[in-house]
């Protein structure tokens, strides 16, 4: 995570550098005071630096996704296997760090709105100002004599709830006008990969609908409510296949990307009997 920041602030730099020579003022008093003033000029053959950006952004997501994923299905684990979760405890300052995840979202996600730039952008300006933000905690059942100890199930509800903010964050990454347009004029590498994108987007959208369609009430008495832990499992597979969305939104996926996408999507299914069925174990993004 620590490279990714790294190359996060890099492609920043860069694509705000590019951005800088390609700029033309609106007005045309704005275009000769433009034209007369001295600035550096572009290298030939100049690329876009964004796309790496992006590629950095997505990886992040990904990663974290993978380590809140991790963390939420070890502590389910050990801890509620036996049925007895409200007899244990927990170390207190681990869940500060985890409410602390949260914060960070909540606070990005209210500041992104006065940003200037694209998500990628708004996010690598943050990352530098604010080094913790999307870096998951590692839940510890190691317990210090001198922590401060609470409930296990204080700390179960800290850690849904990061989850739940977690998907807020990803629900406010939407497209803009200029990915959408980039989408209509943008060729992949290849027409085999072109196809197999665009099956994996409809695979996704099914899934997704599938999943959402388990927490509607139907006129049914077979259909009861959902319980909580159901509600959250749903959730975590709508996470999955909203992480794979963003990832098939790049302009450029690798084969290996690819492959990752349809891995991650195979995990999550619903089944005849209308129950969904979700492997939790982790599956590491390539990011290249």
């Amino acid at each position: 995570m620590v490279y990714l920041h790294r190359v996060g602030a890099q492609k920043l730099t860069e694509t705000e550098s590019f951005r800088s020579i390609k700029y033309q003022p609106r007005s045309m008093s704005d275009r000769i005071v433009h034209k007369l003033t001295p600035k550096p000029s572009a290298p030939i053959g100049l690329r876009d630096p964004y796309p790496d950006l992006e590629r950095a952004y997505v990886a992040q997501v990904c990663l974290t996704w993978e380590a809140l994923n991790w963390n939420y299905t070890s502590f389910r684990r050990h801890n509620g296997g036996d049925g007895n979760i409200a007899a244990r405890c927990c170390p207190a300052r681990v869940a500060q760090e985890f409410q602390q995840f949260q914060v960070l979202l909540h606070r990005f996600i209210e500041n992104e709105l006065y940003e200037y730039g694209r998500r990628p952008e708004v996010y690598a300006r943050m990352k530098n100002s604010t080094p913790k933000l999307l870096l998951v905690p590692e839940f510890r059942e190691e317990e210090d004599e001198k922590d401060d100890l609470i409930s296990a199930v204080q700390f179960l509800l800290i850690l849904e709830e990061s989850i739940r903010t977690f998907m807020n964050f990803l629900r406010a990454d939407k497209r803009s006008h200029y990915e959408m347009f980039r989408e209509m004029v943008k060729r992949r590498s290849s027409a085999v990969q072109q196809t197999l994108v665009i099956t994996l987007k409809k695979a996704n959208k099914k899934k997704k609908s599938q999943l959402k369609d388990l927490t509607r009430p139907r006129r049914c008495l077979k259909r009861t409510k959902l319980r909580e832990e159901e509600e959250l499992s749903i959730l975590l597979g709508l996470i999955d296949l909203k992480v794979v969305a963003r990832v098939l939104r790049m302009p450029e996926v690798t084969d290996q990307q690819l492959h990752w996408c349809e891995e991650k999507m195979n995990r999550v299914r619903v089944d005849q009997e209308g129950r969904m069925q979700r492997d939790p174990s982790p599956l590491f993004y390539p990011a290249h």
